[in-house]
């Protein structure tokens, strides 16, 4: 496995291959992340993931200096799978970076309460794109908002790079696995695999209940458990506006705060 940690580095070893997939993350590697990976190996002649802790994406308010940095662990998980290659900016990779002003659709849902974190996503999106070029670059669904403005942002820019996005992969009790997940506490990690129980609940009762009282009844019962709620609602799959009914495909997504730590899920419900 090689390891880069410049543009320069990656320009001298020319990674134009017939078909290279990219796996971009933020390190502290686990199973959803692998999942990624190994996919991108069953369809690429070679594979290039690349970790990057990016201050553009978090708010001064937001935890950039808590999250988790396991880069030794991450570096033994890639061996095992046998990754090609590994890209490792320095932490001031985005330093002097043209900010990229992203979409309208940015501004709902996770943007709403996170302004500016999608221009953050997609500049450093850009950058990794122009330097290492790939054929394909998968992504977890499990950011669904940010998968669909990469796409839309590739199919604009980079037309020649194909988007992929993966089911979300999760824990036996059904949290999708995430980084953040090591920060709860254990009542919090207890309690948080609720989330997927009332998406899947909304899901089972959406031909018997209206979807004001889907959402209605939902957030009193994840209140109950102490989830501090950003949002839950259920969205186009197109442009995340709100749905009056499940005809023609839907998100159910929610944000919410358990203690200290935000967690995101979503269930997507496919046309009839």
């Amino acid at each position: 496995m090689k390891i880069y940690t410049t543009d320069e580095e990656i320009h001298t070893n020319n990674l134009n291959f017939e078909k290279l997939g990219l796996v971009p993350t933020m390190g502290n590697l686990h199973e959803g992340h692998l999942s990624l990976i190994k996919e991108s190996k069953k369809n690429a002649r070679k594979t290039i993931v690349s970790i990057f802790i990016n201050p553009l994406q978090f708010s001064p308010n937001e935890d950039y200096n808590n999250y988790p940095r396991t880069i030794e662990s991450d570096l033994n998980k890639l061996e095992q799978i046998n990754c090609d290659y590994v890209f490792i900016p320095k932490y001031d990779y985005a330093k002097n970076l043209h900010l990229i002003k992203a979409p309208p659709i940015s501004r709902k849902l996770c943007g709403k309460s996170r302004p500016g974190h999608f221009d953050g996503v997609l500049t450093i999106v850009n950058k990794i794109f122009s330097i290492i070029s790939p054929s394909f670059s998968l992504f977890g669904l499990k950011d669904y908002q940010q998968f669909l403005l990469i796409k839309h942002f590739a199919n604009k820019n980079f037309p020649n790079i194909k988007i992929e996005g993966l089911p979300i992969i999760r824990e036996d009790d059904g949290l999708a696995m995430s980084s953040r997940n090591n920060l709860l506490s254990k009542k919090d990690r207890k309690n948080a695999p609720f989330i997927f129980e009332k998406l899947n609940w909304i899901k089972n009762n959406r031909n018997r209940l209206s979807i004001e009282e889907l959402i209605t009844r939902s957030t009193e019962q994840l209140k109950k458990k102490e989830f501090k709620i950003d949002y839950l609602g259920i969205y186009n799959l197109t442009d995340l506006e709100k749905v009056s009914n499940f005809d023609n495909g839907a998100i159910i997504a929610i944000a919410a705060k358990l203690g200290k730590v935000r967690l995101i899920d979503n269930l997507i419900i496919n046309h009839k």
